[in-house]
């Protein structure tokens, strides 16, 4: 091999040009993916706005204004995502800005997804687990620019780091260098300040490792691998400390983060469901995957899978089953499928009892996500013209056009979803902008501080969806005191301060 590479350099440069032509592939179908499937910022659907996507944008585009989350903007996201929406917010304003920094995070999840089935298995198999991936992610994206697809690369770069460094040659934790673990830790740190739920995946990593060290009673390095994530954890939280510190809004931060993060996450208006559980159908199929086949695997690969399945399960199942939270379902469904694929080589379907159980439950996944994504497939096909989604964009624009372009610091408004101040490229003038009547529950300050805004600093424009007076009878009796309705459409209404 030597003598060839010395007569024909070339030889040497062909896995190079070979990763760039897969890679180069992989980005072509990460875009087309999002094109197709990323309703609410693809440039395939320029008048489709999504709410939670319409407020993530409006909160990224107020941060390049000046503004600061949590002290201008009430929500209990982390000020990471709001970070990435600012970073696309300052490539392109609106729905554009955020398909941007889409593009290479799901680029690097396809990467990460291939690469870590390239460990264990050929590149024909490693291509069915991006299929599997990328069918499900249809789902899951949920019209896209959501906090879950952006924490999924680094969910799926812990995993990669772990297990190169386990698998090639089957060695332990103890080969884990502490470089690595502070990574760990600074991941965990970046998706803690993001939202606790998609840090599970981590988590599940982080404490196979300790374990692992538990059970040899390897205290010593135990305490040293605890000590090096919590160092990666506070390299991740100092800076949101400064700037939240220097801008008088670090009590804000945490508060919403945390405080009301765990209010959020406790506070079931869904109860528990078989629709839920169908939902983490993959962590169910990777947690007993590991278990029935524990004996044929590597035992820190099972139980980085046991431990990262039952994470991510557990911690799924605070707050509400959104589809967009089930994006961290896929690094153990992935190592679950990419370990099966490698034990069973080849594959001869139920060849044994447990081989039957576990491909049960993967067809129990599959049942749920082909079903649910071919619907977002015929929407695609069959419904591109958006004509509702065309009407609210020209009602919203007609709403818009009415207020001064010197007024418009000053607009707020009640029962309206964020599309409408993204359409008109609107910054709303008090923070408790978004799901009110919700928050009011969690946090009855919020009501008490709208009420206090009237009395001191009134806005000049509202702007009101349906069912006010029901859901905000204290807030609907003082608009009508105060304001008169100038004109109405099929979007909202807008009031005009009465002078």
């Amino acid at each position: 091999m030597k003598s060839r590479a010395f007569i024909d350099p070339n030889i040497q440069t062909l896995p190079i040009r070979q990763k760039i032509v897969e890679y180069t592939g992989l980005f072509i179908v990460s875009t087309v993916h999002l094109l197709l499937f990323s309703l609410w910022t693809s440039p395939f659907y320029p008048n489709w706005y999504g709410c939670d996507a319409s407020f993530f944008t409006l909160v990224g585009r107020g941060i390049l204004e000046g503004k600061v989350p949590y002290r201008d903007f009430f929500d209990l996201k982390g000020p990471y995502f709001f970070l990435i929406e600012a970073l696309g917010q300052l490539f392109a304003h609106d729905r554009i800005g955020a398909f941007i920094i889409q593009v290479p995070f799901a680029f690097a999840s396809l990467v990460l997804i291939y690469e870590i089935a390239l460990l264990f298995i050929s590149k024909k198999k490693a291509l069915f687990v991006l299929a599997v991936y990328l069918w499900g992610s249809i789902t899951t994206l949920w019209g896209g620019n959501t906090l879950e697809e952006f924490a999924l690369p680094f969910s799926l770069a812990c995993l990669y780091l772990v297990l190169h460094a386990v698998a090639g040659g089957k060695r332990s934790f103890d080969d884990l260098s502490y470089t690595t673990v502070t990574l760990l830790g600074l991941v965990l740190g970046f998706d803690v300040f993001s939202k606790v739920s998609v840090a599970a995946p981590v988590l599940g990593i982080i404490a196979s490792i300790c374990y692992y060290d538990l059970c040899r009673k390897n205290f010593k390095r135990l305490g040293l691998v605890i000590i090096y994530v919590l160092l990666g954890a506070s390299i991740a939280a100092l800076p949101v400390i400064i700037y939240f510190g220097a801008n008088g809004a670090l009590s804000d931060m945490l508060f919403c983060l945390f405080g009301l993060g765990f209010s959020r996450g406790t506070n079931y208006y869904e109860s528990f469901n078989l629709t839920w559980e169908l939902k983490l159908s993959g962590c169910v199929f990777a947690f007993v995957f590991a278990v029935l086949q524990r004996k044929r695997m590597q035992k820190e690969i099972s139980v980085i899978l046991m431990a990262m399945s039952a994470a991510t399960w557990l911690m799924l199942h605070l707050g509400t089953p959104f589809y967009y939270y089930f994006t961290m379902v896929y690094p153990a469904l992935t190592l679950a499928l990419v370990m099966f694929l490698k034990i069973y080589d080849p594959l001869i379907i139920f060849e044994d009892m447990r081989q039957a159980v576990v491909i049960l439950l993967f067809f129990v996944f599959l049942g749920y996500y082909v079903p649910t994504g071919t619907d977002t497939l015929k929407t695609v096909i069959y419904d591109r013209d958006f004509a509702s989604s065309e009407e609210f964009v020209r009602n919203a624009s007609d709403i818009g056009a009415l207020i001064p372009e010197c007024d418009r610091g000053s607009v707020f408004s009640f029962m309206i979803d964020m599309q409408m101040f993204e359409v008109n490229n609107i910054t709303p003038c008090c923070r408790y902008v978004v799901n009110l009547p919700f928050f009011i529950e969690l946090y009855p300050q919020a009501l008490t501080d709208i009420l206090e805004m009237f009395d001191k600093d009134a806005p000049k424009w509202l702007i009101i969806g349906n069912d006010f007076a029901e859901n905000l009878p204290e807030i609907y009796d003082v608009v009508t005191d105060r304001y008169d309705c100038i004109y109405e459409n099929a979007a909202g209404h807008l009031f005009l301060y009465r002078q």
